[in-house]
């Protein structure tokens, strides 16, 4: 007879309302596990309702520390007459707060079992971002965690590579995903003009940069050769640019990013620095574009050989003319859309998974 297990879900950072490919990854793994029973706890700094989810606020970084030990209190509750606890805790947020919401917990639910959903490896992250104390203090508590938990989750092969030689431990496939929409049901943004698509809050480092990227050092030299071309951009209510051939849509529903999405003439994603699998990517792969983008952007994805619409590109000058060469090539390709539709299904991923807990 199979067990049946009561899922919690730890989110020290808002998913309702989707606001980053971190927070809709999150979200939409919590709606695709196959069980009833089921329930999330969030941190968030606006107030949220929805079913089988709680959310505590906390405004601050500082707040939410306090704040774990609430959490912790009412996970303890949550599994006080359950049998078969599962304890997701979300590793999109810094890692010490797993570490310490763990620590409380950990003498109290003995018989339950932890898995740490990791997005990337936070520590190579927080190398590049922070300064030298953080990212020793990072890799500490993740290496901890890693050796610790039942299950230590990665996005992606090189990633779980990455994690055993950096922790010595085997880590568990865990890939990114989207929930599939019906393309041809979405109605395509059009406008006078072809346009090209970059999307991703600058609020995340790598999205920052290559934002920068694109608007300062590569649409200058679209803009000589062909000045009717536009660059917009989404994920953000405000950017620090005005440039004449840049439109920021701002952060849109999904209904929306999936319309602009599926109108652009290219999808591009010059992105200097990576972590992970990147949403957007899989989002533009199921949507069959023509994809300029560099070498980085494509990590952590399973590219189908036969697919000739990614065009890899590594400095400004060949990312321009790669733009100017694809700008009227095709907007969807059916055939190889239905490939990543089904690779990544966040609905099939969440299923398999669930089977190996």
């Amino acid at each position: 007879m199979k067990k049946k297990y009561n899922f919690l879900l730890i989110n020290f950072f808002r998913v309702t309302n989707p606001y980053s490919g971190a927070s809709d990854i999150s979200y939409n793994f919590f709606k695709n596990i196959p069980s009833k029973n089921k329930k999330l706890i969030q941190l968030s700094n606006i107030k949220q309702k929805e079913k089988k989810i709680k959310t505590i606020i906390a405004r601050s970084k500082f707040e939410k520390i306090f704040k774990i030990f609430e959490m912790a209190k009412l996970t303890k509750q949550y599994f006080k007459n359950k049998k078969n606890p599962v304890i997701i805790i979300e590793g999109a947020s810094w890692v010490g707060y797993t570490f310490l919401f763990y620590f409380i917990l950990k003498r109290k639910l003995k018989n339950s079992k932890f898995i740490y959903h990791s997005h990337n490896i936070e520590y190579l992250l927080r190398k590049q971002k922070n300064n030298y104390f953080i990212s020793i203090l990072t890799r500490y508590f993740e290496n901890y965690i890693a050796k610790t938990f039942d299950i230590f989750t990665c996005v992606s092969n090189s990633d779980k590579k990455k994690i055993k030689e950096i922790y010595n431990i085997k880590s568990e496939l865990l890939t990114n995903g989207i929930n599939i929409p019906n393309i041809r049901k979405i109605k395509k943004k059009e406008f006078k003009f072809n346009y090209i698509f970059f999307c991703g809050s600058i609020e995340y480092m790598p999205n920052n940069e290559a934002l920068d990227i694109l608007i300062n050092k590569i649409m200058p030299l679209v803009s000589k050769k062909n000045s009717k071309i536009k660059l917009v951009v989404s994920g953000n209510k405000k950017i620090p640019y005005k440039q004449k051939n840049l439109i920021n849509i701002g952060f849109v529903s999904k209904i929306k990013f999936y319309s602009y999405l599926k109108g652009a003439s290219l999808f591009v994603n010059p992105m200097k620095t990576a972590f992970g699998s990147q949403v957007k990517m899989i989002s533009a792969l199921v949507f069959g574009k023509t994809i300029i983008a560099s070498k980085k952007a494509t990590l952590g994805l399973d590219i189908k050989n036969k697919f000739n619409k990614i065009f890899i590109a590594n400095d400004h000058k060949e990312f321009a003319k790669l733009i100017l060469k694809n700008i009227y090539s095709k907007k969807i390709n059916k055939i190889n859309s239905k490939f990543y539709s089904n690779k990544y299904s966040f609905k099939n991923i969440t299923k398999n998974f669930v089977k190996k807990i």
